[in-house]
């Protein structure tokens, strides 16, 4: 569903409030004068003790029942006349299986769920930008356990390298990566990798892709799009990560062909919404795309709280009516962090790469996202989040990041 202009000052429910991109929006949408409400299935959560958030609710987790989640958000909703609804985190999915039910209730910032999923599986996002005519890396979509090895004889494309992974995925979890430009696979690696995708039952309903081993600089981009022009635009270098997955550093830098790539795409299928893209950069030049997120990501710190990313989330129409674009000011380009994350796995990273003064000057130069002097409380509900998610983990017998989404996420049901 399309935002349309106000002028007034809206009611805005967040969902996805463990997030900190969500406690991020809470704060732009109420410094640009919105009244500011947010529903999680998590009990601790950032956006709970925000200063920016008038009111937060407890709603039944989306992966057990979506028909139930959206139930409740459509009454919360309806009692507090709700302006629009805005997901942040992989809930959007649930939310748009549902968004009939949000018929004259209140504006969701969702596309239909066919689109979303096309976007959020790996290999028909790949196909997408390749019917566009947009450069992509060789990418296959797997639905057997053995089709990834009648790959590696039968085509040239692989043969330096591949990254498996699950077409439906975050935080690069249970991605496998093999180099082959110097040696051959050895056959225990190879036995390894077959086990491992016969444990994850890979099949049509569990797809996996292939795709060929991109090398150079990862980056990032956060976009809002309305009917196929784009409202909001930043990019960012992905350097510090906790482990292979979710970025937890940022910091803003002018990439005009990132914009052009996301440009073409967005204006390609005509999208409305918030989308991300994970880029490579090679050291020639090339950008390829690896995954597209169409939902929030960390790209929404690197906005100022001048009001226009909250301008292009709720009334993206008039700001392009005007001329305008949401970017990161362009007279402050300090980074952002996740500085908890970085005091572990960036200084982890750091050192296992010799890259300590890079590290130190990153810290030196960011924010840490979820600290607010004005807004203290969220600093330590990480912490209370952290331990449900490290008891949820070991309940369920599931890595930390899988944990930390195991009741949101969206894996293609139907």
């Amino acid at each position: 569903m399309t935002i349309e202009p106000e002028t007034e000052p809206q009611r805005v429910l967040l969902t996805g409030g463990r997030s900190p991109a969500a406690l991020e929006l809470a704060r732009l949408f109420r410094a640009a004068g919105h009244r500011v409400y947010a529903a999680e299935s998590a009990p601790y959560h950032l956006c709970r003790v925000s200063r920016s958030v008038e009111r937060s609710f407890h709603v039944p987790p989306p992966s057990e029942n979506s028909e139930k989640y959206a139930a409740a958000l459509c009454a919360i909703a309806e009692q507090h006349r709700i302006d629009a609804l805005i997901p942040t985190c992989e809930e959007i999915f649930h939310i748009s299986k549902e968004l009939d039910r949000f018929e004259g209730v209140c504006r969701v910032l969702a596309a239909p769920l066919a689109e979303l999923d096309s976007l959020h599986h790996k290999g028909k996002f790949i196909e997408t930008a390749a019917r566009l005519g947009l450069p992509v890396p060789d990418t296959v979509t797997l639905d057997t356990p053995d089709g990834w090895q009648l790959l590696l004889l039968d085509s040239p494309r692989f043969a330096e390298g591949i990254a498996l992974k699950p077409a439906y995925s975050r935080f690069a979890s249970r991605t496998l990566l093999l180099d082959l430009r110097r040696t051959p696979l050895p056959d225990s690696r190879r036995k390894e990798i077959a086990r491992k995708l016969a444990e994850a039952g890979v099949s049509d309903r569990r797809p996996w892709i292939v795709q060929e081993l991109l090398r150079g600089e990862e980056w990032c981009t956060y976009s809002v799009a309305h009917e196929g022009r784009i409202a909001a635009h930043a990019a960012y270098r992905s350097r510090f990560r906790a482990g292979r997955g979710a970025s937890i550093h940022y910091e803003p830098a002018s990439q005009p062909q990132l914009f052009d790539w996301v440009r073409r795409f967005v204006a390609g299928i005509g999208f409305t919404g918030q989308i991300a893209f994970d880029f490579m950069i090679s050291p020639e030049g090339a950008v390829l795309p690896m995954e597209c997120n169409p939902r929030a990501t960390s790209g929404v710190h690197l906005f100022g709280s001048d009001g226009r990313l909250a301008e292009a989330l709720l009334c993206p129409a008039a700001l392009l009516a005007a001329g305008r674009i949401a970017s990161p000011a362009a007279q402050s380009r300090q980074g952002a962090m996740l500085s908890a994350a970085m005091l572990s796995y960036g200084l982890v990273q750091a050192v296992r790469e010799r890259t300590l003064g890079e590290w130190l000057r990153a810290w030196r130069g960011s924010r840490d996202v979820v600290y607010r002097r004005e807004d203290p409380k969220p600093f330590a509900e990480q912490f209370r989040l952290l331990a449900w998610t490290r008891r949820t983990a070991a309940r369920q017998r599931l890595t930390l990041q899988e944990a930390s989404t195991s009741d949101i996420e969206w894996n293609g049901e139907r």
